[in-house]
């Protein structure tokens, strides 16, 4: 924790010192934060280690019954992006047939908000393709 003299300001679940640098304003729990993009809520969660975990519910794989002919389409595209997928990146399909990136993105010590926006760009500029390629095989949105 920092010294209220130390003490920038709050900037959501963090406190932010002079130097810029993040700390969870509750030690006990992870810091994390939600923000929407391309439609799709983006959920991000500051680690212990300088880390930022993100994931996203990108579509989901049409019911048999709504689009049967795509599901093919966007159960291949699920498999393309598993087989692409950069270390760090995890391509799931949840129990309900949704399709979820989750990726880890290192800050550098130590976690300042410059490098916390910087890994946040950096995860939605990679997802891109990911939402392209799933909203052209014809996943419903997320």
């Amino acid at each position: 924790m920092i010294t209220a003299a130390r003490e920038l300001g709050r900037l959501g679940p963090f406190l932010v010192d002079r130097d810029g640098v993040l700390h969870a304003c509750d030690a006990s729990r992870p810091a994390g934060f939600g923000f929407r993009w391309r439609g799709r809520r983006i959920r991000a969660e500051l680690c212990a280690d300088a880390r930022l975990r993100l994931s996203v519910l990108a579509g989901h794989v049409p019911f048999t019954a709504e689009a049967a002919p795509l599901r093919p389409r966007v159960f291949a595209a699920l498999a393309a992006l598993r087989a692409e997928a950069d270390k760090g990146w995890q391509v799931a399909l949840t129990p309900g047939h949704g399709v979820v990136v989750e990726a880890v993105e290192e800050l550098g010590a130590p976690a300042t908000v410059s490098r916390l926006i910087v890994a946040a760009t950096r995860f939605v500029l990679r997802l891109a393709p990911c939402l392209d390629l799933l909203d052209e095989a014809g996943a419903r949105p997320a």
